[in-house]
């Protein structure tokens, strides 16, 4: 009897052993499945917080990725360029307006204040300061495609001649003394050479350092403002730079 309640016993471990390594196996199985099903949805939803993560980094720091178009070359944008403005030989690019007082005299008898009569005319002239773009040739460009910039040269302004309209005239009222014998009387020729006076002394002005300066400055800007809208509609990575 004892022999035989041993061996129940020992048959009974065995089975025990074997449910109990069989439960374990399926249940390394099960968990396995379940580690293999979640991994892919972990790792898209790390690379999509990766991303993420990056595109706010150069938003932060204002990066701009390149649009992958291949390196400009002087021909991208130098025909169009002359196309659009190549026929513009008087770009206005700055104005300005001047005043001169000159005063006349009837000089009477004598020389003496009492009998002359003297007048002061005021003359004000519009002037335009003018660039020629028609004289631009392919030398006078340059690209940058690290700084994505375009470079173009352009000529030094040109004053265009004085316009004085006879409307912008003003003759002041004649100062006389009590024995001048008449008003203030010129010729026409008298005229046009006080008016030729008054241009050379304007021109004078108009051609000082410091005016044409400001001209040749207002010029880079006109014509840089000008060329923006066709480089970019080319490429709008791209910005003008114009120099003299």
């Amino acid at each position: 009897m004892a022999t035989r309640s041993r061996d129940t016993s020992a048959e009974k471990s065995s089975v025990l052993r074997k449910v109990s390594t069989l439960v374990l196996v399926f249940l390394l199985i099960f968990v396995s499945i379940l580690v293999i099903r979640s991994f892919p949805a972990k790792q898209g939803d790390f690379e999509d917080t990766v991303a993420g993560a990056i595109r706010q980094e150069m938003a932060d720091n204002h990066i701009v990725l390149s649009s992958g178009i291949s390196r400009r070359t002087v021909a991208d944008f130098r025909e169009p360029i002359l196309l659009d403005h190549g026929s513009q030989s008087r770009l206005i690019v700055h104005t300005a307006r001047l005043s001169e007082t000159v005063s006349v005299a009837s000089e009477g008898w004598g020389g003496w204040e009492w009998t002359s009569a003297y007048q002061d005319i005021v003359y004000e002239g519009d002037v335009q300061y003018t660039v020629d773009l028609s004289r631009l040739s392919p030398g006078d460009f340059s690209v940058n495609n690290e700084l994505k910039t375009l470079t173009v040269k352009i000529p030094y302004a040109v004053l265009d001649p004085i316009n004085i309209p006879a409307d912008q005239i003003k003759f002041r009222d004649v100062k006389k003394g009590w024995a001048a014998p008449k008003d203030i009387q010129m010729t026409a020729e008298e005229n046009a050479q006080l008016l030729m006076q008054v241009s050379e002394k304007m021109k004078a002005k108009l051609i000082d350092e410091n005016m044409m300066a400001t001209a040749n400055d207002s010029a880079k800007t006109v014509v840089a403002d000008l060329l923006s809208a066709t480089v970019r509609s080319i490429d709008p990575e791209f910005t003008v730079v114009v120099v003299q």
